[in-house]
């Protein structure tokens, strides 16, 4: 095994890398345009406003009007709540790659710029989530988000790491792992476009959940 008797740490994205969560996200904020009375948006729509947390998603979704802002995010988080895993699923693959990993010795867990209260009840929701993962994080958890890297910093002085790297899908992640100085993973079947992924210049981008535990092993041995 590589890196015997070494902390091996792994530090996940939640949306976008480890579950499918936007048809909730989608329709939480479709609800909330039409309690405003304003239109509806597509999928790709809200594919861009997601990312860097809820007020970011409500801040894009309905800009300059703060009054306006203030009201959806209250309708907004009033109805994910209420409706958080609806069609919210683990990306398949994903499950099969943790348990690999985790019986390969890496201790994991999540690192999201959703609230922390949503995050866990995300991986608490799943037990092929809940299972492999030692910690959950969210965007609330620390004095500052990604892509600071002050909480993968903040993550390894607690949890530990001689070899560390983050898997995201957003140049949040990667450009976080990079200020923190640890290695980096880019997923390009979650929310950003490829180009995006790789003008950030990950250590390994993979595009399929199930290359994750390859993908990791490859920069081990590096």
């Amino acid at each position: 095994m590589f890196l015997s008797g070494l902390k091996k740490q792994i530090i996940l994205d939640l949306d976008g890398t480890l579950v499918d969560s936007l048809p909730d996200i989608a329709a939480s904020l479709n609800y909330t345009t039409k309690e405003l009375g304003f239109s509806e948006f597509s999928m790709e729509e809200v594919r861009g406003f997601v990312g860097d947390g809820v007020r970011a998603l409500i801040q894009r979704a309905f800009p300059g009007d703060e009054s306006i802002q203030k009201t959806s995010l209250g309708l907004f988080l009033k109805r994910y709540r209420a409706h958080l895993v609806d069609k919210t699923r683990p990306f398949p693959g994903v499950v099969k790659q943790l348990n690999a990993l985790k019986e390969a010795g890496f201790q994991m867990g999540v690192l999201s710029n959703k609230l922390q209260e949503l995050s866990r009840r995300v991986v608490e929701s799943f037990n092929g989530l809940r299972e492999p993962l030692s910690y959950v994080y969210g965007g609330d958890s620390f004095r500052e988000k990604k892509p600071s890297p002050l909480p993968v910093r903040e993550i390894l002085k607690k949890w530990g790491g001689d070899f560390a790297v983050i898997v995201g899908d957003s140049p949040n992640d990667i450009r976080s792992g990079k200020g923190a100085g640890i290695r980096t993973i880019a997923v390009s079947y979650g929310f950003m476009p490829v180009k995006v992924l790789e003008d950030e210049n990950p250590d390994v981008l993979v595009d399929d959940p199930g290359q994750l535990s390859d993908a990791i092993f490859s920069l081990m041995k590096k």
